[in-house]
C-alpha cells in the first residue's frame, strides 16, 4: 500500500464529462471522486460502458470536443488543475509527465512507421535528442521491456510482431520519458493469459524500478488482484464502492461488486452453473430513477427506485454508494445467494 502521508499526485474532484448528442446528454462520468498516491496502482474495474475509458481520456484531455465535454469537477495533477490547462500545456504534460496504454496495439501502432520511428518520437520531442540519441535511447527501452533483438526489432514495422510484443513496444513508448503517471487501459484484453501474466509482471516490474503510479482499467478482477493497491468500482458513469484491493476481496459491500466477484469461474464450483448479473448497464440516455443499478440488483426496494444513493464510509477507508449494503452484509454472514446461478 502506498503510504498516505504523502503529497497526492492526482486528486480527481466531482468529474463530470458529458457528450451532448441529437438524442440526448450522455453522462459518460457524473460526478467521481478519486485519488491516486506516488508509487500506488489504482485499478478502475466495470463492464464495458461504465465510465472507465472516458475518466482516462478526460484525464489525458483527450475528450473529443464537440460532442464531449468535461462539464464540472477538477482534475489535479501535483496540483495543478488540467481542465483549465490549454492544449499546448497539455500536450507537454501528455507523453511526458502522463503517458498511456491503449487498450488495442496493433490499432494504436501506425502500421506505415516503424517502431524505432514511434519510440523516438516521444523522446525527441519531450527530451530535446537528436534522432540518432533518441533511436540509441529507444533500443535501451526496448531491452527494459524484455524484447530481444532490440537492434532488429527498432527497424521493423508493426505488423511483424506478435501481439504481445505490440504491448510491450506500446509500454516502451509509454515508459520512454520516464512518466510520473502511467495509465493503462484495458493493456490485456486482446493477449492470451500467458502474455498477459508476463506483460503485468513486467508492469509491476517497471513501476517499482521508475517509482511511477498507476491507473490501471479493466473489467478483469483477475488483473485487479494482481497489479492494483486500491480499487474504484464503476457503474453507469459513478464510482459505487472505493477501497484498497485486500477489504474489497475479503468484504465486498455494493451488490454490483459482489456480483463481479460471483462471477468469476471457481474450482471448487460445477464450471456449467455461474452466477451472473442478469440484465446489462442501462443506456446512459435512458438511465433509471434512482440507484443506477436498480434495473438489475436484487436487494433493490423502495428508495432504491427514488432517490440515488450517495457515496457513504461504510467502514474506515471504505465507501460504499448503496441503500442496501448493510442488508447485504447480513445475506453474506448467513451464506445466501443472492444472484440465482445460471445453467
Amino acid at each position: 500500500m502506498a503510504n498516505k502521508n504523502k503529497e497526492k499526485l492526482v486528486d480527481v474532484k466531482n468529474l463530470k464529462t458529458y457528450f451532448y448528442t441529437e438524442e440526448g446528454v450522455v453522462k459518460a462520468v457524473d460526478g467521481i471522486d478519486f485519488e491516486i498516491y506516488p508509487g500506488e496502482t489504482l485499478g478502475i474495474v466495470g463492464e464495458s460502458g461504465c465510465g472507465k475509458s472516458v475518466t482516462s481520456l478526460s484525464i489525458m484531455g483527450l475528450v473529443e470536443s464537440p460532442p464531449g465535454k468535461i462539464a464540472e469537477g477538477e482534475i489535479l495533477f501535483e496540483g495543478i488543475d488540467l481542465t483549465k490547462l490549454s492544449q499546448a500545456e497539455m500536450r507537454k504534460i501528455r507523453g511526458n509527465e502522463i503517458s498511456m496504454i491503449f487498450q488495442e496495439p496493433m490499432t494504436s501502432l501506425n502500421p506505415v512507421y516503424t517502431i524505432g520511428d514511434q519510440i523516438s518520437e516521444a523522446i525527441i520531442i519531450h527530451k530535446g535528442l537528436s534522432k540518432k540519441e533518441a533511436m540509441k535511447e529507444s533500443v535501451e527501452m526496448l531491452k527494459k521491456v524484455g524484447i530481444p533483438l532490440p537492434e532488429q526489432r527498432i527497424n521493423e514495422y508493426p505488423h511483424q510482431l506478435s501481439g504481445g510484443m505490440r504491448q510491450r513496444v506500446m509500454i516502451a513508448m509509454a515508459l520512454s520519458c520516464d512518466p510520473k503517471l502511467l495509465i493503462a487501459d484495458e493493456p490485456t484484453t486482446a493477449l492470451d493469459v500467458t502474455i498477459q501474466a508476463q506483460i503485468l509482471e513486467l508492469m509491476n516490474s517497471l513501476k517499482a524500478s521508475y517509482g511511477m503510479s498507476i491507473m490501471m482499467i479493466t473489467h478483469d478482477l483477475g488483473v485487479i488482484a494482481e497489479i492494483s493497491d486500491r480499487v474504484a468500482v464503476m457503474y453507469a458513469g459513478k464510482i459505487v464502492e472505493y477501497t484498497d484491493v485486500n477489504t474489497l476481496f475479503a468484504d465486498p459491500k455494493h451488490p454490483y461488486t459482489w456480483g463481479l466477484m460471483n462471477s468469476i469461474p471457481k474450482l471448487d464450483r460445477d464450471v456449467n452453473r455461474l452466477q451472473a448479473i442478469p440484465g446489462i448497464v442501462p443506456n446512459p440516455l435512458n438511465f433509471p430513477d434512482g440507484c443506477k443499478f436498480n434495473t438489475r440488483c436484487p436487494l433493490a426496494e423502495g428508495k432504491c427506485f427514488t432517490d440515488e444513493p450517495k457515496i457513504v464510509d461504510a467502514a474506515e477507508g471504505h465507501k460504499v454508494r448503496c441503500w442496501r449494503y448493510k442488508d447485504l452484509e447480513e445475506m453474506k454472514k448467513q451464506n445466501v445467494k443472492i444472484y440465482e446461478e445460471q445453467r
